[in-house]
């Protein structure tokens, strides 16, 4: 079997910028209920229902329904620069913390896996999130509170995670920032299927198939590197068909569905990065994954946490 080219790509270490998102927060917080406990309501949900049940400058609890997925939130902020989130999803529990002072960030779903009707659910969620949260804010170019934001982010990820992936937890330092083209790696035209041999000789869903196709995965935790803002960039992904590809593709506002956002569609919170456009296009190419080591898209999906949670919009 053919080696399968490994891409380098590193850049000096720089001071990240603190970027505060929110208002100030009350300094002290009022016990919050978790989402996973809250009270059932008194009234049944309908499809695509979004409910505030508590709020305040500090904290929001609520509900959203599509279908038969329902989904319980509590966000709170334990003061100015750091605050902490609870999603319910079908009785599934995810949690998110944030420290923007000391650069801290962790997300964590205790070992639960989502399903597709589950990711419809988050999309349809983080959707309302923007039309209830982010629009009204963007009008009166307000800032989004930390603990909103945080939310939104959240719900954004979950979405795209592969189905049926259990998530556990994920620590997500604030990593640094850059800018620039990416350069395509020496000898990417020339990339063959570092598969072929070895899948030919292993069976299906034997340990030695898993170890072959982990050995074609290509990861790249480069921080977060912003792309440019509706511009031609090189995008890279592997798969069980081909280890490492490098494209060409048009990214930015301007783009189909908003190509490189983190995030479905045109959230304005997020940025356009190289991570979330290598997960777009692995996404689109491949339909996604099903197991984060597997032959698709997982690798490129845990590659882009950091950019969901920590990355700013750069093409507003």
């Amino acid at each position: 079997m053919g080696e399968c080219m490994k891409r380098r790509i590193s850049s000096p270490l720089r001071l990240s910028k603190i970027l505060v998102v929110g208002a100030a927060l009350l300094l002290v917080t009022p016990p919050v209920t978790s989402a996973a406990s809250a009270a059932p309501l008194a009234q049944p949900l309908a499809s695509n229902d979004f409910r505030i049940t508590a709020s305040s400058a500090s904290h929001d609890t609520g509900t959203f329904a599509r279908s038969a997925t329902v989904i319980e939130f509590a966000a709170s902020a334990e003061n100015a620069v750091s605050t902490e989130v609870t999603l319910s999803v079908g009785g599934k529990k995810f949690t998110a913390s944030k420290d923007i002072a000391s650069g801290s960030a962790q997300w964590s779903g205790e070992g639960a896996a989502l399903q597709p009707d589950e990711n419809l659910a988050l999309d349809a969620f983080a959707k309302a999130l923007e039309s209830e949260w982010v629009e009204p804010a963007s009008a009166t170019k307000a800032p989004i509170s930390l603990h909103r934001d945080l939310t939104i982010r959240l719900a954004m990820l979950l979405a795209e995670a592969p189905p049926g992936t259990r998530i556990g937890t994920q620590a997500v330092p604030r990593p640094a920032e850059r800018y620039g083209d990416r350069k395509l790696p020496d000898s990417a035209a020339k990339v063959e299927s570092c598969l072929k041999e070895g899948l030919f000789a292993t069976e299906k869903d034997s340990a030695e198939r898993r170890a072959v196709i982990a050995a074609c995965q290509e990861s790249n935790e480069d921080g977060i590197w912003y792309t440019g803002c509706n511009v031609n960039e090189l995008v890279l992904h592997d798969a069980d068909s081909h280890c490492f590809l490098g494209e060409t593709v048009y990214v930015g506002p301007a783009s189909y569905d908003c190509m490189g956002k983190c995030g479905g569609g045109c959230f304005i919170i997020t940025g356009y990065t190289y991570d979330c456009a290598d997960h777009d296009r692995c996404g689109r190419v491949h339909g996604g994954s099903t197991d984060p080591w597997d032959s698709e898209c997982g690798d490129e999906y845990w590659e882009a946490d950091d950019d969901f949670l920590w990355s700013t919009n750069q093409c507003g």
